[in-house]
């Protein structure tokens, strides 16, 4: 990349060039792990952390998950009840 300059340091040469952004980069701002610049685009690569879902949430969706294979069930002595009739 000759004749350009790193957009961080104007005073370097830059060596590489943003996989994301395309912007001309230097040794210390390129990351070779993700081919992109360490400041800006290869932090948007790390994904939050999820939040942790609450005790009372965990409970409802298991109520509801044993609610809805009681229904299946149901559903299913009926229809043999029905069909062998």
């Amino acid at each position: 990349m000759a004749g350009f300059r790193c957009m961080n340091h104007p005073e370097r040469e830059a060596a590489h060039q943003c996989a994301r952004c395309g912007k001309p980069l230097c040794e210390e701002c390129y990351n070779p792990d993700f081919g992109r610049c360490r400041e800006n685009c290869a932090e948007s690569l790390v994904k939050p952390e999820p939040k942790g879902r609450s005790a009372a949430f965990r409970v409802i969706v298991a109520i509801l998950a044993i609610i809805g294979a009681l229904v299946v069930l149901l559903l299913t002595i009926c229809g043999a009840l029905i069909f062998t009739q």
